[in-house]
């Protein structure tokens, strides 16, 4: 386990936690609004892709058990589909099920408000338990939640069409939108920077995206950002970093180093 802050957290009840949970790691932040600079980042390795793997490196670290007065838990699942919002709950759950009949995990159904749409997704069987009977009252959340929620502030009140990319170093998010509107998000899994850059213009050709006009606009991991960067430059013209958002600077001068999902789920109040 990694801590990248020497803060004290003697009043747990004032402070939030946020947990990302993937298939190899969990990585948390906590922060509390009373506390300048009071942003903690930590992660702990998960030993396999089991539910008792994962029990057992959330039970071996102590900051995550605390009672904060607020636990939102972002869920990394591949195995996820985007419906409209007004579809019942019910109906969402049995769609993914469809979708994936091979997985037989727990299902759950999250809300993006600003999109209008809801994330209908696959976790580890028996997590959701795991995580009410663990965490106080937390909220669970599909990781593409907080991304397409900031992509679509970043886009609002304008007509450009715009590709959205959360970067990592085996994985990308992408979000279009088109007119404001979401028209699509997924995750992709990737070996090297030359496959990334493929599924990113298979995506822009079949949305119909224009080469000179439309914007391809990139976060995440620096050392992604500048390797593909000029790959995509060959066939985009309005290729850009997207600006770290200035507001996760008053959680902790150290916020650049926390998951992107985790910052954003924080700046999304």
């Amino acid at each position: 386990m990694e801590m990248k802050s020497d803060i004290n957290i003697q009043h747990p009840e004032a402070w939030e936690l946020l947990v990302s949970i993937n298939d190899r790691q969990v990585d948390y932040i906590l922060y509390t609004p009373a506390v300048a600079n009071s942003l903690v980042i930590g992660h702990v390795d998960i030993a396999d892709d089991s539910l008792q793997a994962l029990e057992d490196a959330i039970y071996e670290t102590p900051e995550l058990l605390n009672e904060y007065k607020r636990v939102r838990v972002v869920v990394h699942s591949s195995h996820f589909v985007l419906l409209p919002r007004e579809t019942e709950d019910d109906d969402c759950e049995m769609l993914v099920r469809q979708a994936f009949p091979n997985d037989d995990g727990d299902a759950a159904v999250c809300v993006m408000p600003g999109n209008e749409v809801k994330i209908a997704y696959l976790m580890r069987r028996g997590m959701q338990a795991f995580l009410g009977r663990t965490f106080n009252y937390p909220t669970a959340l599909h990781h593409l939640l907080p991304l397409c929620e900031h992509f679509m502030e970043l886009g609002k009140g304008d007509d450009a069409s715009r590709m959205f990319l959360n970067l990592n170093p085996e994985s990308m998010d992408v979000a279009i939108y088109s007119k404001g509107q979401l028209t699509c998000a997924n995750s992709y899994a990737f070996t090297n920077v030359e496959d990334a850059a493929y599924y990113i213009m298979n995506m822009w050709r079949a949305f119909d995206l224009d080469q000179l006009t439309d914007e391809l606009q990139l976060m995440g991991d620096n050392d992604m950002q500048s390797s593909i960067m000029p790959l995509l430059r060959e066939y985009v013209k309005h290729v850009m970093p997207v600006v770290y958002p200035a507001a996760a600077m008053q959680l902790g001068r150290n916020a650049m180093q926390a998951p992107l999902e985790l910052i954003l789920m924080a700046l999304c109040e």
